[in-house]
């Protein structure tokens, strides 16, 4: 030990050698506290500043949680303020962006100021407008957890606290849903008559879900609504048994079932066994067999050897980029067109390819010629068959758009259009250019009349043309048919005409005096025999002696206006035409479930599908 204290003293004179004599001090005070620890003064410890942290928590009563000043939300401290900075980092990222002297200023204002309440009338009115975007836009839940989001409606509105997902998805979403709900319901419980179409289709999750639509006439206005979307009841059978039981529950929870008039769908053998359970009239989708006959005329040998030349072509352009940049170049204008490939579901897009090639056809020819490996060009003939096949399929493409229309009526049209087309197809026979183009129209005139013809015999397609003013009984390529349907509308009318309200009358003040002489004539008009269908062929033909509509008036706005004189009509024509023509609408469903069922929610689950579908597809209840 003794010799351990003198090596340890033999340092601290080098040490002290080696230092020097520039500080006596030093010397002294290194002498002072070695000799004596009385005279020690420890250095003042600075005081630690407080977290930025703190600005915007607050600790609770157990000291272990702090609480957002922000959202409200507690974190567990630790003993450090990590968890604390984490949630302003994600949550509130304008909180920790002090570099930019707007959000700066913003901080400032948001620090001086309070959130708005819960209960605030302000709060209600943008949570409900957020639910709100999210249905019409399809946009996820999860919207309101990305930063971008955030701040930009921070920077909107920095008092607005954004929901979290839950609350937007179970609450303001549902809440909205509920709504809706309610003022669909009140629509439909103040008719008398509406149709439905319906569908079933696969998520990407691969799951089964069917989707009916409504559609009646609401103030002479017609209207279409997503009444629901929802697995069958029965998810491992798609049996007609089924798909009924399931349409039935869909549309009695709306009350319309028994207001049903006709059931639109396609053309499977399911759907029609659907309909006669429910006991309820099958109408098939017109669109849909209109594309059965197109795509039977383009699988004809001939034509079908012409498309796969067109579609090699439009392969080897969409899969070299060169190519595509060449063909662009090649046209020679500000605005180069591109090529449009078939999607073999839908005829239409067949007819627009083939029509894109006819336009560009000079810059496809002299790519193709010059570019290595390329595909053969079109010859000749075939861009004569090209175009055969074009005017063709044009008056078909016409007549596809027209019956599809969501917002007009159609189901008066697909008599007209049935006729129309093959009065199209007569004229444009012996204008083609080609010995195939000749084959086609009359391919297509035979299946036209094997197809479509039924539609003349059906109830509700005659009794609709027959009540569209603009066609009437000139509308039908049978007269027979015609005369058919004027009697059944006749059958209906005397079945329900008012003649009490038919033959009331304002008449002038009457002379008391002397009416007793006369009195006789008031008991013989009282034993006068009421005629119900006397009053119909009257109201009737008053109808038909009418010049038809021009083309492009609506008829409900016809009948609204012609309501007075032709009452009983006028009913009618709410009762048939309200039936749509083909439907598409429950297709249009589809293509909204599949922008909401993608890749990033394909996990979501049924009952959110059916609340978003419907709040995206009824937006025109919330705008009135």
């Amino acid at each position: 030990m003794e010799k351990f204290l003198r090596i340890t003293n033999k340092d601290s004179d080098s040490v002290s050698s080696s230092a020097g004599s520039s500080s006596a001090g030093s010397s002294s005070a290194g002498s002072s506290s070695a000799g004596s620890s009385s005279d020690f003064e420890p250095p003042c410890k600075r005081k630690k500043s407080a977290s930025e942290v703190w600005k915007h928590f607050e600790k609770c009563k157990n000291k272990m949680f702090a609480k957002c000043r922000l959202c409200g939300k507690e974190y567990k401290t630790s003993g450090n303020t990590t968890n604390l900075s984490d949630h302003l980092k994600h949550v509130h990222p304008l909180k920790t962006a002090v570099t930019a002297d707007n959000l700066s200023k913003i901080d400032d204002f948001v620090s001086r100021s309070e959130a708005y309440a819960p209960t605030s009338t302000k709060k209600t009115v943008l949570d409900k407008g957020l639910a709100q975007m999210v249905a019409s836009d399809v946009q996820p839940f999860s919207i309101v957890d990305g930063v971008g989001f955030r701040n930009f409606v921070r920077l909107l509105d920095p008092k607005y606290v954004l929901p979290s997902r839950t609350t937007l998805q179970h609450v303001h979403t549902k809440n909205m849903y509920d709504e809706t709900v309610v003022k669909l319901k009140s629509k439909l419980n103040a008719i008398e008559h509406c149709s439905i179409t319906t569908d079933c289709w696969t998520s990407r999750a691969n799951t089964n879900f069917i989707t009916v639509t409504c559609h009646f006439i609401d103030d002479f206005k017609l209207k279409s609504a997503v009444l629901a979307t929802q697995p069958l009841l029965n998810e491992s059978n798609h049996c007609s048994n089924n798909i009924a039981e399931t349409v039935k529950n869909i549309c009695d929870e709306f009350v319309v079932f028994d207001k049903i008039e006709t059931v639109v769908t396609d053309n499977a053998a399911s759907m029609k066994k659907a309909c006669e359970l429910m006991q309820k009239k099958h109408l098939g989708c017109f669109a849909h067999s209109l594309n059965l006959i197109v795509q039977e005329s383009l699988a004809i040998k001939n034509v079908q050897s012409v498309l796969k030349c067109v579609k090699s072509i439009v392969t080897y352009f969409k899969s070299s980029s060169i190519a595509y940049a060449n063909l662009k170049k090649a046209q020679n204008t500000a605005k180069p067109l591109s090529l449009i490939q078939e999607v073999p579901t839908r005829w239409n897009s067949a007819f627009h390819m083939l029509k894109r090639v006819l336009l560009i056809r000079e810059a496809i020819c002299s790519v193709l010629l010059t570019t290595s490996k390329a595909p053969l060009p079109l010859t000749e003939d075939q861009f004569l068959l090209i175009e055969d096949i074009c005017a063709i399929l044009e008056p078909f493409e016409t007549a596809t758009l027209n019956t599809s229309a969501s917002k007009t009526v159609t189901i008066s049209l697909i008599i007209p259009t049935t006729l129309g087309l093959l009065i199209k197809l007569d004229n444009l026979k012996p204008k083609t250019k080609t010995i195939v183009g000749a084959e086609t129209c009359s391919f297509l005139t035979t299946k036209l009349k094997s197809r479509l013809s039924p539609y003349e015999t059906r109830t509700v397609t005659r009794m609709a043309t027959i009540l569209d003013p603009r066609f009437k009984k000139e509308g039908f390529h049978n007269p027979a048919n015609a005369d058919q349907a004027v009697i059944a509308l006749e059958n209906h009318l005397a079945s329900f005409i008012n003649v009490q309200n038919l033959c009331t009358t304002e008449e002038p003040p009457t002379n008391t005096k002397n009416t007793d002489l006369y009195s006789f004539v008031a008991e013989k008009v009282q034993q006068k025999p009421k005629n119900n269908r006397a009053n119909a062929i009257i109201e009737l033909r008053q109808f038909f002696e009418q010049r038809n509509a021009s083309q492009g008036i609506d008829p409900l706005e016809y009948w609204k206006i012609n309501e007075t004189q032709f009452g009983s009509l006028a009913q009618c024509a709410n009762k048939y035409l309200s039936v749509p023509a083909t439907s598409t609408e429950s297709e249009r469903a589809f293509s909204k479930a599949g922008e909401i069922v993608n890749e990033k929610r394909a996990a979501l689950k049924p009952k959110a599908v059916n609340i978003l579908l419907f709040l995206s597809k009824n937006q025109w209840l919330s705008d009135e």
